[in-house]
């Protein structure tokens, strides 16, 4: 799987590199995640900056219907843990952002939301899997 990633990070016509790696805490994948974003920063001789927290961890819920309850649902599904904040802000340059998969984009929509509020120049999300 990593030797597809990369190659598929090697191939994206990027604008501009990314200078940091970040994942979003799964809650059903956090190792796959996690470990996966380090590798890519590893390769890319990137700092892995750290991971987006669920905010309520135990919480789960099953995706609601259309793309209005969707993002009702994750609004606030994800915090900035304090470390990651401070290493966002003074990071320069875009953040790759990695998740699991995507179905309607609302997370890594969150997600990059919560990035740029913490100073990130840019944010490139990837995702392992589209679904839907």
């Amino acid at each position: 799987m990593l030797d597809g990633i990369v190659t598929v990070l090697k191939e994206w016509d990027w604008s501009q590199r990314p200078t940091a790696v970040v994942s979003i805490g799964s809650r059903t994948r956090p190792g796959l995640i996690r470990d996966t974003a380090q590798r890519i920063a590893s390769i890319g001789r990137l700092p892995y900056l750290g991971a987006i927290a669920p905010a309520d961890p135990a919480r789960h819920q099953p995706p609601r219907g259309n793309s209005a309850q969707r993002l009702l649902q994750v609004h606030d599904a994800f915090q900035l843990p304090d470390a990651l904040s401070a290493a966002v802000a003074d990071a320069t340059g875009p953040v790759l952002l990695v998740d699991d998969r995507v179905d309607t984009g609302w997370t890594s929509t969150v997600a990059a939301r919560l990035l740029r509020h913490a100073g990130a120049d840019a944010v490139l999300p990837f995702a392992l899997a589209l679904e839907g």
